[in-house]
């Protein structure tokens, strides 16, 4: 094999392909490499050099790269650089990289390197570190850590979610409705309460999505209350939402809405929740509607009547005639 020393130079070779198969080779080297590739990421006056020695140490795994990739991560000038070392310190997977990797989504001003070791972060299950920066971090990190904790379904993490339901930041607020939905716990309907009501249409939509993770009769409600929103991308998912909920109940304000004044879209998708709900009270609308009602609807409601209740173009078409 070429000398090692020889292959961590090739890591900054102008050609791409040279680079990657010196790469590869010091990763296949294994421990032998350890050495030479922690020298270059923490000396090497090239930063793709850096980068790519942290690269390898992470495909190599060894812990001895831990504490040298953890400086880097906090220290080195380049992002680039630090947003591998992160990823070199999830591929490791010793817990101990759990502190400086909240300490990079804490402070680096780089938007990359924090969602990097936001997403290492996740991949340790570190849900201590995120309620720790719900509580004290800047809104870029609060917003990734709203983020972390949906990703983990940390339920017992919801209290800390109240207070940022109604922060200044739309973006926030709209990531803290989406967490509550990944939560898919009953517990959380009442703190979506807010976003509901929400100053912000994208913030009411993300709670109508919400509440359709979670489901159940609660969850309904709550959906159904934004079928008269003044804004339509609102109105039309708490439609979409009623259907994935699936449940009766929202039957009777399904068919208001397909006959209704709304754009024809929104009626279209009530026709597609109709047939989601799967309730046989439904076909006689749908069949009305595959009459009176505009094209896109049309389309919706046939489309239910076929592929949920089993009834051919005929049915739909004319009304009835057909055996369910």
């Amino acid at each position: 094999m070429e000398p090692l020393s020889e292959l961590v130079r090739s890591l900054g070779d102008e050609d791409y392909f040279k680079r990657q198969s010196a790469a590869w080779r010091l990763v296949e080297a294994g421990g032998e490499a350890i050495a030479p590739l922690l020298a270059a990421l923490g000396g090497d006056p090239d930063p793709q050099v850096r980068f790519k020695a942290a690269w390898a140490l992470g495909k190599i795994g060894d812990e001895r790269g831990l504490e040298p990739l953890a400086r880097a991560l906090l220290e080195d000038e380049d992002p680039a650089v630090r947003e591998w070392a992160a990823s070199a310190l999830e591929a490791i997977g010793d817990p101990r990289a759990v502190p400086p990797l909240s300490q990079s989504l804490a402070t680096d001003p780089s938007r990359e390197v924090r969602l990097r070791s936001s997403l290492a972060l996740g991949a340790f299950g570190a849900v201590e570190a995120f309620e720790d920066l719900l509580r004290e971090g800047d809104l870029e990190a609060r917003r990734m850590a709203v983020v972390g904790v949906g990703r983990l379904r940390s339920a017992g993490s919801m209290e800390l979610f109240a207070p940022l339901s109604g922060d200044a930041d739309p973006e926030l607020r709209r990531r803290v409705a989406w967490s509550l939905g990944e939560m898919g716990a009953s517990d959380a309907l009442p703190l979506l309460l807010p976003a509901l009501k929400d100053d912000g249409p994208v913030v009411r939509m993300e709670a109508a999505k919400a509440v359709a993770k979670i489901g159940g009769a609660d969850a309904c409600r709550m959906a159904a209350s934004l079928l008269e929103d003044p804004d339509p991308r609102v109105r039309l998912s708490a439609v979409t939402s009623l259907g994935e909920i699936g449940l009766a109940e929202a039957l009777d304000r399904l068919v208001e809405v397909l006959f209704g004044e709304d754009d024809e879209e929104i009626r279209a998708w009530a026709a597609w929740s109709l047939g989601e709900i799967g309730d046989r009270r439904a076909i006689e609308p749908l069949q009305e509607a595959c009459v009176k009602c505009p094209p896109k609807v049309r389309e919706k409601a046939l489309d239910s009547l076929e592929e949920v209740f089993g009834m051919g173009w005929a049915a739909g078409k004319n009304g009835g005639g057909g055996d369910p």
